[in-house]
């Protein structure tokens, strides 16, 4: 089965046999089922056991070989020792693709990479692909396939429609953000924890995600990579369909290159090597974590950014000096606005305002919440701004609610992007936030973050424009299929 078709049926299983199936939901594979059933999963689901009769609802089979159709998935969760009996069985069963949860293998030492290999071995003798071993599982929200033991598929509130790919090589980390992604309403939609990648790697879930139409951002935490070769391939095809990729790559210190080795099994590899071939083909490095969903949110909104001149407006003058500090320290230019929005500006502002960019609006928004709106207006008129950055401070209650209404209300009668900085704590001006982030204005809790990652979006709007003079010269690579270690290229 090729590889394409393996992670479509990954992600898109029409029907799923769960091996380890329990009843007791605090064992992994309990948790998986309670997840598939919370979420309204529309396929069938297949639990495993050898005790038979009944889990959660559903008609338990003591084996795989029991199972009346051929399920599109299987998810062994089972100890390390089981694994080889229970992929004869899908073997015999036709199952093509299947999940490895369990840990134990190339990640342990010597022991534990012989019985991964004994693993690919077997698994390609009989056209089977891999997720995993040492996976924590994957979600397709669009399609309601929550097959992972993460606690991140507890959330009542998953968001739905979101346009953002996160492929994870930590299990662990990848649910945590994961689950805060979702809890403030950021649109991930697919989530591939990638484990120990015996078999289908990062690259081939990159190469997939730039491929799916439903696809428009993707967002990789990194380790490390033995297909240095195929990343660089899917990453030329992102660039040639103009779909961002975020990476954060942990392992950077020499002490952390040997954690990542005891923690995955895979080499970290030589960090500035890495950001050499993520700037060569326009990955966006995310020097932090918080950089990872931060420009994904900026990438995933409706307005595109074609420009870097900045308008800035914020209800606090300290505030608006904040933000031109961050435009300048990330090469984003804070243009003077024309003599007819300073016209503008001067009539409806209180004497003591200053009508410039960037512009303060003065304590007047908790007198006439609706002024706010009127300086946004001026500044999407105005033909020397292409984007925006609002700084929202103590704006809180209702107040905060109709700002965040207006802003919305405009930023659907504009293309220019606007970035909200809103520093209260986000207990008094709750419903405002939710209600940006579900119309995906891009959110954040700091200046600092609001501005850095719209220089993200810039620096690869910038990489967009050289990469068309560029990217006969490597055409090579969207069709290499050769395996290397990246720090070796």
């Amino acid at each position: 089965m090729s590889k394409y078709d393996a992670i479509e049926k990954l992600l898109n299983p029409s029907s799923i046999a769960v091996v380890g199936a329990s009843h007791n939901v605090q064992k992994h594979g309990g948790r998986l089922i309670e997840h598939l059933l919370k979420h309204q999963y529309q396929g069938e689901i297949y639990p495993v056991n050898p005790k038979g009769g009944g889990i959660q609802g559903l008609a338990c089979y003591k084996s795989i070989l029991d199972i009346p159709k051929i399920p599109d998935l299987a998810c062994l969760l089972i100890a390390p020792g089981l694994l080889m009996e229970a992929l004869r069985d899908c073997a015999l069963k036709n199952i093509k693709m299947v999940m490895i949860h369990a840990s134990g293998f190339a990640e342990t030492g010597k022991d534990g990479e012989v019985l991964q290999q004994e693993i690919v071995d077997f698994a390609k003798e009989h056209n089977i692909r891999i997720c995993g071993p040492n996976t924590i599982g994957i979600a397709n929200v669009n399609n309601r396939v929550f097959a992972s033991f993460s606690m991140a598929m507890t959330s009542s509130e998953i968001p739905m429609g979101g346009g953002i790919s996160y492929i994870t090589q930590s299990g662990a980390i990848g649910g945590a953000m994961l689950s805060q992604g979702w809890e403030k309403k950021i649109g991930i939609n697919k989530w591939i924890s990638s484990g120990n990648e015996a078999d289908l790697n990062a690259s081939d879930y990159l190469e997939y995600a730039v491929d799916d139409p439903s696809t428009g951002t993707v967002c990789i935490f990194l380790e490390g990579l033995a297909d240095g070769e195929g990343f660089k391939a899917a990453l030329a095809k992102a660039a040639n369909k103009k779909k961002p990729v975020i990476i954060y790559k942990n392992g950077r210190s020499d002490i952390g290159q040997k954690s990542v080795k005891s923690h995955t099994g895979v080499l970290a590899g030589n960090h500035d090597v890495y950001k050499a071939v993520f700037k060569q083909f326009g990955a966006v490095n995310a020097e932090d974590l918080d950089d990872l969903f931060d420009y994904a949110i900026a990438f995933d909104s409706p307005n595109n950014l074609k420009s870097s001149r900045i308008g800035i407006i914020s209800t606090s003058g300290g505030a608006c000096t904040i933000v031109t500090d961050q435009c300048v320290k990330y090469g984003l230019d804070v243009p003077d606005i024309s003599n007819e929005s300073i016209k503008k500006l001067t009539e409806m502002s209180p004497e003591f305002s200053t009508p410039q960019n960037p512009f303060d609006t003065t304590a007047q928004i908790l007198n006439d919440p609706g002024s706010f709106k009127k300086s946004l207006e001026v500044f999407i008129e105005d033909k020397n701004i292409d984007a925006l950055v609002l700084m929202l401070t103590t704006i809180g209650g209702t107040i905060a609610s109709k700002v965040a209404e207006d802003i919305i209300e405009l930023s659907k009668k504009t293309e220019k992007p606007m970035y909200v900085a809103w520093t209260i704590a986000e207990s008094l001006a709750k419903d405002g936030m939710n209600k940006l982030r579900e119309a995906k204005i891009p959110l954040y809790p700091s200046a600092e973050r609001a501005v850095k990652a719209l220089a993200a979006v810039q620096q690869h709007m910038n990489f967009l424009e050289e990469w068309e003079g560029k990217k006969e010269e490597y055409s090579s690579f969207f069709f290499s299929s050769s395996k290397k270690e990246i720090s070796n290229s």
